[in-house]
């Protein structure tokens, strides 16, 4: 089938023109005509459906993938909304796993934006794919990509979500940082939280919708930097630059969707569209009427802002202190993980923040005390949640730091000393 495959992806070359022999049928029912779309999973092509004699868009999808096929043909099939793609079938066919799809014709929405567009027009279209994101949130599926280039805009204007991009469950056997949950998904658009390999959920999605309309209508991205580190401490000073001129509610919209801390953001996509929705007061400043083509298509027709970017002043200098940005951020990470009462991936946590200060920072250096100074949050945290254990250990690093930066470490001895008893009382408990 791969080089009938390769056969029909010629693009210069009709149907007809290949002949009858070369023609590919998926099924005994689907004819590929060509290929219009090349994406992670797989491939698209234009077929034809000959049962029900209708042209449909055929997923055909690569090896490996189909492990999440079935899933996502599943979650598919539960989304019922007119801003979400319809599936229509699915399937094996000589091996090879296919879905298969409503054919939609017109322009991805990052195309669309680069014809000039009212603030008013790009608001509306937002609000229609993000109905259709909200629609897929309560069938049960977590998009984990959203970006424009996953939404159509047909020529009868009906705004689609045609990428719902299902990704696997995140395992929690695995303790190191797995590197393919860093780097799957698009770079421009992921919510801190997935930049750091940790669980995400639809607030994700909220985050990178929020991303996603704020470049559409300021004509630049929010944050900056073309490494995951460099963009999560962008994401964490919180600052997006490009101030869209829109009411301000709007904006005050979009940088609560875009809070670095998940739990800061709207608590579903439904409640930031209410929010999006609503009417501008009568004393509003006026929205900019138009944006330009050119404002756009520098920002969109690049990849949507994941080609390299050039960093601004305050990136490049804070580019000089990414090991202590690192280092907070992971001590940071451990404090949340610690209240959540997840004690074991909070020290996990500590401990790779601690393996950053003592190879990239210098000791007793203002960076490598700030350090220190902030352990014994994520000891107390650890106590309270019930993890003595864990806090031992935290308390003793604590200390290692106090000692180093020549701080009183008389309090954080005592309390070192409650969670070994503690801990201590625990075991003796349990073991009757």
């Amino acid at each position: 089938m791969s080089e009938l495959l390769r056969d029909v992806d010629a693009p210069q070359r009709s149907t007809r023109d290949r002949g009858a022999g070369a023609t590919v049928v998926i099924a005994d029912r689907y004819e590929l005509r060509e290929r219009i779309a090349q994406g992670r999973c797989g491939s698209v092509y234009r077929a034809h459906d000959r049962t029900l004699t209708r042209d449909v868009a055929l997923k055909l999808l690569l090896p490996g993938a189909p492990v999440f096929a079935e899933r996502e043909a599943q979650l598919l099939a539960r989304v019922s909304h007119r801003n979400v793609v319809t599936i229509h079938d699915s399937g094996t066919s000589d091996g090879q796993r296919y879905l298969v799809l409503e054919l939609l014709d017109g322009p991805d929405l990052g195309r669309w934006l680069a014809e000039p567009r009212s603030s008013a027009e790009i608001l509306e279209h937002f609000l229609a794919a993000g109905r259709g994101l909200a629609a897929a949130h309560r069938a049960g599926l977590v998009h984990c990509d959203f970006k424009p280039k996953d939404v159509m805009v047909t020529r009868e204007g009906r705004v689609v979500v045609i990428e719902l991009a299902v990704a696997p469950t995140l395992h929690q056997s695995g303790r190191a940082l797995d590197r393919e949950r860093l780097t799957r998904g698009t770079l421009a658009y992921m919510a801190p939280e997935r930049l750091a390999g940790h669980e995400h959920d639809a607030r994700s999605d909220q985050f990178s919708f929020c991303v996603a309309l704020w470049q559409a209508l300021s004509g630049r991205a929010p944050f900056v930097g073309d490494d995951p580190l460099a963009r999560y401490s962008s994401i964490r000073r919180g600052s997006p630059s490009g101030e869209p001129r829109v009411c301000a509610h709007l904006r005050a919209a979009l940088r609560r969707g875009m809070s670095f801390d998940a739990s800061e953001r709207f608590a579903s996509l439904d409640e930031l569209l209410r929010e999006l929705s609503r009417p501008a007061p009568k004393r509003a400043r006026p929205r900019r009427p138009w944006l330009t083509a050119a404002a756009i298509a520098g920002t969109f027709l690049l990849g949507w802002g994941v080609a390299p970017e050039s960093p601004t002043l305050e990136e490049v200098h804070s580019q000089l202190d990414l090991p202590a940005e690192l280092a907070m951020s992971l001590l940071e990470s451990s404090r949340r993980r610690a209240l959540d009462g997840d004690g074991l991936a909070a020290i996990e946590d500590l401990t790779r923040a601690q393996q950053v200060v003592e190879q990239a920072l210098r000791p007793g250096s203002a960076s490598y005390c700030e350090f220190g100074t902030a352990v014994p949050e994520v000891a107390d945290a650890l106590m309270s949640s019930g993890s003595p254990g864990e806090a031992r250990i935290a308390y003793a690093i604590a200390v290692f730091y106090g000692r180093n930066c020549e701080l009183p470490v008389s309090d954080l001895l005592d309390r070192q000393r409650s969670a070994r008893e503690l801990d201590l009382w625990q075991h003796e408990h349990g073991s009757r």
